[in-house]
C-alpha cells in the first residue's frame, strides 16, 4: 500500500507540474523572469535587448528594447501600421498623431510590461497587457492633443469592422469628435484600447510615462520592479498554501491505503 501511495504522488505531482508549464506567463517565478520577456506578439523580441538604432517616438526604448530598429522605422513611417488606419473618420493632426506613435511605440518597445501580461489570442498577438498604470499626466496631454479628432467607436480594440483587412467604422456608426465619445482624459486612456492602461496619479515608482527622455534611466523599470515584488509575495503565500494542503491530502491519502 505504501508503494501504491508513491505511485499517486508521483504522478499528482506530475500534473500539477503540467500545468504550471502549460503557460509561460504562469512560470513566472523570479524578477527576471518578469523582466527579461516582451509581450508575445508578430513583432516582438523573444527577450529585450540593446537596439544600436531606433527611430524618433521610439528613441528613449533603445539602451534595453522589445522591438528592432526595422519595426521603429516603420511605425514612425507607415500610415497604417499592422493595418490600422488612425484617419478612419478624418486624418489625425500632427500633434494628436505623435501621441499615437508615442503609444504604439511603447506597445512594440517598451520592456516592462511583464507584470501586466495577460494572454489574448489573436492573429497578431497572443498576448496583451491589462490595466498598466499610466502617468495622469501622459493621460492628460494625449487628451488635450487629440479631444478635437474624430472616431466613431469608443473601443478601437474590440469595435471596428475587420472584414476588409483594415479597421473600418461599423455599419450605423457616426464620425463624432473624441470629445463627444469619451467624457474626459481618464475615460479616453482606460477605454481607447479596452482595459490597456489605468491611469494613475503621478508619484514616483508609481505610473508608467509613454515616452521619457533618452538621455535619462528608464523610469518604468523601477514601476515594474516594485510591482513584481508585490507579485512575487503574493505568489509564494498562495504556493505555500497549494503545498500544504497537497501535502495535507497526501498524507491522509496514504493513512487511508495503509489501513
Amino acid at each position: 500500500m505504501a508503494f501504491l501511495s508513491i505511485i499517486i504522488y508521483s504522478v499528482m505531482f506530475s500534473a500539477l507540474v503540467s500545468l504550471s508549464l502549460a503557460s509561460r506567463l504562469k512560470n513566472r517565478k523570479t524578477v527576471d523572469d518578469y523582466l527579461n520577456m516582451c509581450l508575445k506578439g508578430m513583432n516582438h523580441k523573444e527577450k529585450p535587448g540593446r537596439e544600436s538604432r531606433l527611430y524618433a517616438q521610439c528613441v528613449p526604448w533603445a539602451k534595453r528594447s522589445c522591438c528592432t530598429e526595422d519595426i521603429s522605422n516603420q511605425i514612425n513611417t507607415q500610415r497604417n501600421f499592422l493595418n490600422f488606419n488612425w484617419d478612419h473618420c478624418k486624418e489625425l493632426s500632427l500633434q494628436c498623431r505623435q501621441h499615437f506613435i508615442q503609444d504604439l511605440c511603447f506597445y512594440e518597445c517598451s520592456p516592462n510590461v511583464g507584470p501586466w501580461l495577460v494572454e489574448d489570442k489573436r492573429k497578431i498577438r497572443q498576448e496583451r497587457y491589462v490595466d498598466v498604470p499610466l502617468c495622469e499626466s501622459d493621460c492628460i496631454q494625449w487628451w488635450q492633443a487629440c479631444k478635437d479628432e474624430f472616431t466613431c467607436v469608443e473601443n478601437w480594440a474590440e469595435h471596428f469592422n475587420w472584414s476588409s483587412g483594415i479597421n473600418k467604422c461599423p455599419e450605423g456608426s457616426k464620425c463624432r469628435p473624441f470629445h463627444e465619445v469619451y467624457n474626459g482624459p481618464v475615460h479616453f486612456c482606460e477605454n481607447l484600447f479596452g482595459p490597456s492602461f489605468k491611469v494613475v496619479k503621478d508619484a514616483p515608482d508609481e505610473c508608467f510615462y509613454l515616452w521619457f527622455d533618452p538621455k535619462q534611466p528608464n523610469p518604468n523599470e523601477f514601476v515594474a520592479r516594485k510591482k513584481i515584488a508585490k507579485l512575487l509575495n503574493s505568489s509564494e503565500s498562495v504556493l505555500y498554501k497549494q503545498h500544504l494542503s497537497l501535502f495535507i491530502f497526501l498524507v491522509i491519502l496514504s493513512l487511508f491505503f495503509m489501513l
